[in-house]
């Protein structure tokens, strides 16, 4: 690590001093110039926040609690020196006094993780030689914020301002002056720590404001008196001003660069006269670091008392550059204006182990993508992340990503989420797919690509041999991007997920998507949720996997299926002869699906009854499903959530618990959300004719407990948001008579609700642990492998 000098007191009183033409009292020149040569060797770790506490502990630099600047704001005071806050406490409302100052103590605190805190540094420019924020201006912009964190985290807020945490002139004793001495040399910790942020305030107490209190004899503001020796309360007439601009400060400019260079660049903040709403760019403020060559030409135009410390700035702002820059890996970029967009341009190459990036709101044109994409194109970056509020901005940043992935050999991972790039981008990256072999993952979720847009992608996916997966949500493809795909998919042997949630794909997209699974071999996963297939693209994708030996997971979340679907799902033949479900068969042959996701449908009772029945409606004691599950070894999760599903439909699954005794594949079986009251949950816990009277505590043998001593493989059962009440949760947790009690089927119960964790507790309390009085007597009837069971009004 560099350490480096930042903006100090002495250097804004020399630029004030430069403008009143007077001797300044307050130069400490030759402290800067001892130090200077002292400045080559790292001291402390930008990244550890037991580094940070030992800086401020060994220069003794003190923090200032935000609630003590609300209580100044409060009783219109200004900021005091950190010598007299060194005494100062202070009492809020409904509460006891506190020092003003955070201890030392509480800083360690926190750095070991024991204490939540925000810690914040003020980058602000000085508006006289004595006091910098004479008005309260800076004061008022910083409190607004604080609060808002304070609110926001429910955390401690302490505030470097160097004013108040640093001992000023005239510092009496050589104490002060050592601390003085030991706080500039590394005071860029304060502005490129990773555990700070940096509050920036760039604009001067407005005009009207300033020449009010100018006029106003009465209105004194509390300075140090060199030739009185304390402290003396002035009107600001009698104090030397400085209304250079923040911005062609070479000080200020220092702070700036160093709290650029954090990671996360949100971690600096313009705090003044920001507008969050406006849509033109211009509340966009975030930064990146300028080049050491780039901040050298700026120096060269910003305000200096003394010349001289322009050199030692540059110096110092490139080992900090260096160091950090070298080193980083993860960078994340918020609210780049165009100039800053280019400024990463020209960073970019120096980040040479930089893996990944992200990049969130932010404006560019033509000139500032063209030199991006350059970098890019030599990067090696593995993964980039784009989120963006500007479509035309979105657009010309991913035809640049474009270009530069025809070269580029690093980039592994593309994340385009959010960015509304339309067709015209989608074609630009499907070019370059066509090209690039390093790509893998690409999400491309919400960006409006349309049916043409998919199109492009299908044709570069009937080339690109090395994406195995693509995001493709909510991008209105409909059918014809759809069928598109499915084409791809028919000669492409490298994609093994595809999402295509939310794209208004009907039925005949669905069956173009199951002729693509009667030939492709590599897909084991797809996701077609929250379209429209209804019952024909259902029945088309069961059929093919009757064929297909690849897909693992189907879901079908949302599509519209009814009983009819469901149905189709299970029968093969006419309607009348409900013994042969095409489900069923398919998993007799089937060995690669593992999950089946039919949730938020409309399949109901006779959906499921059909899923069930061997034979004539009548006889629901037989599941084709059942069957199958005995002989199918692949099966993991069944999911039947948000379906309608009632008591009647629930008794027609009587027969899985026989099954559950064979199979051992299944792990997971949900029917949450539906309508299943206490006769349903008890249908499940009951084979025999005792099934009709069940008694308080199901004295009858209960087919699923019986199932669950033999079955291992069962560990999640679950049945949140039905309707069921106590008595069927003691279903669920008896096996045997009422006089044997402590053969309970539940291995673990949660209720989830707020009404049955109270009253029942975490074991289901007064229901199971009554029924429960020796869990190691039962080690041996309860199944070892149910882990989790959900039951909730």
């Amino acid at each position: 690590m560099q350490p480096v000098l930042r903006r100090d007191v002495a250097s804004r009183v020399r630029e004030a001093r430069e403008l009143s033409g007077d001797e300044d009292p307050f130069s400490h020149r030759a402290t800067l110039e001892k130090l200077a040569p002292t400045l080559t060797k790292a001291q402390y770790d930008l990244k550890d926040a037991k580094a940070f506490a030992q800086f401020l502990h060994d220069a003794d630099v003190r923090l200032v609690r935000a609630r003590y600047l609300t209580e100044l704001v409060r009783s219109g005071r200004p900021l005091p020196r950190r010598q007299e806050l060194e005494s100062q406490t202070f009492v809020l409302p409904d509460s006891e006094a506190e020092t003003a100052l955070v201890s030392h103590q509480e800083v360690q605190t926190w750095a070991e993780g024991n204490r939540d805190a925000i810690i914040c540094s003020i980058s602000h420019a000085w508006e006289t030689r004595e006091h910098p924020d004479p008005c309260r201006y800076q004061l008022e912009q910083i409190v607004q914020r604080v609060v808002l964190y304070e609110a926001a985290f429910k955390a401690d807020v302490w505030v470097f301002y160097d004013y108040a945490s640093l001992f000023q002139f005239e510092r009496l004793c050589p104490k002060q002056e050592s601390s003085f001495g030991a706080a500039m040399q590394n005071m860029h910790v304060m502005y490129a720590h990773e555990h700070t942020l940096t509050l920036r305030i760039e604009s001067l107490t407005p005009e009207d404001v300033w020449n009010r209190m100018m006029a106003n004899e009465t209105e004194l503001v509390p300075v140090y008196d060199k030739d009185d020796k304390h402290v003396v309360a002035k009107p600001l007439k009698d104090l030397f001003p400085n209304r250079n601009a923040y911005t062609s400060r070479g000080w200020c400019m220092a702070e700036v660069e160093w709290s650029s260079l954090r990671t996360v660049n949100l971690q600096h903040q313009r705090i003044d006269g920001v507008d969050d709403h406006s849509g033109d760019g211009s509340h966009l403020h975030g930064r990146i670091p300028m080049t050491p060559a780039k901040f050298r030409s700026e120096m060269e135009k910003a305000v200096f008392t003394h010349r001289s410390d322009a050199e030692s700035v540059i110096r110092l702002q490139e080992k900090i550059f260096f160091e950090k820059v070298t080193v980083c890996e993860h960078l994340e970029l918020e609210g780049l204006p165009a100039d800053q967009v280019l400024a990463l341009a020209d960073a970019l190459p120096l980040y040479k182990n930089l893996k990944s990036l992200t990049l969130k709101t932010f404006r560019c044109d033509e000139e500032q993508v063209e030199a991006l994409a350059k970098a890019f194109a030599t990067s090696g970056l593995h993964m980039l992340t784009v989120r963006n509020d500007d479509a035309k901005s979105s657009e010309l940043m991913v035809k640049a990503l474009a270009e530069a992935l025809k070269t580029n050999a690093s980039v592994t991972n593309i994340d385009l989420r959010y960015n509304q790039i339309g067709a015209e981008g989608a074609k630009a990256l499907a070019e370059a797919l066509k090209i690039n072999s390093s790509v893998t993952n690409i999400d491309l979720s919400l960006n409006d690509i349309g049916a043409e847009g998919a199109k492009a992608l299908a044709e570069a996916l009937k080339i690109n041999g090395s994406v195995t997966n693509i995001e493709l949500e909510f991008n209105q493809i409909g059918d014809e991007g759809a069928k598109a795909l499915a084409e791809a998919l028919k000669i492409n042997g490298s994609v093994t997920n595809i999402n295509l949630e939310d794209n208004q794909i009907g039925a005949e997209g669905a069956k173009a998507f199951a002729e693509a699974l009667k030939i492709n071999a590599s897909l084991p996963c797809i996701f077609l949720f929250n379209n429209q297939i209804g019952d024909e693209g259902a029945k088309a994708l069961a059929e093919a996997l009757k064929i297909n030996g690849s897909v693992t997971n189907i879901n079908l979340v949302g599509n519209q299926i009814g009983a009819e679907g469901a149905k189709a799902w299970c029968v093969v033949g006419s309607a009348e002869s409900l013994n042969a479900a095409a489900l069923a068969e398919a998993l007799k042959i089937n060995r690669s699906v593992t999950n089946i996701t039919l949730s938020w449908n409309q399949i109901g009772d006779e959906g499921v009854k059909a899923r069930c029945v061997v034979g004539s409606a009548e006889l629901l004691n037989a599941a084709a499903l059942a069957e199958a599950l005995k002989i199918n070894a692949s099966v993991t999760d069944i999911n039947l959530s948000n379906n309608q599903i009632g008591d009647e439909g629930v008794k027609a699954w009587c027969a899985l618990a026989e099954a559950l005794k064979i199979n051992a594949s299944v792990t997971d079986i949900n029917l949450s959300n539906n309508q299943i009251g206490d006769e349903g949950v008890k249908a499940w816990c009951v084979v025999g004719p005792s099934n009709k009277t069940p008694t308080l505590i199901c004295r009858c043998l209960q087919a699923l407990a019986e199932a669950l001593k033999i079955n291992a493989s069962v560990t999640d059962i679950n049945l949140p948001n039905n309707q069921i009440g106590d008595e069927g949760v003691k279903a669920w947790c008896v096996v045997g008579s009422a006089e044997s009690l402590n053969a309970a089927a539940c291995h673990d119960v949660v209720f989830s609700t707020s009404s049955y964790s109270e009253k029942f507790g975490w074991f289901g309390g007064a229901v199971v642990s009554s029924f429960i009085s020796d869990r190691v007597e039962l080690s041996n009837t309860r199944n070892p492998a149910v882990c989790h069971t959900v039951c909730s009004c």
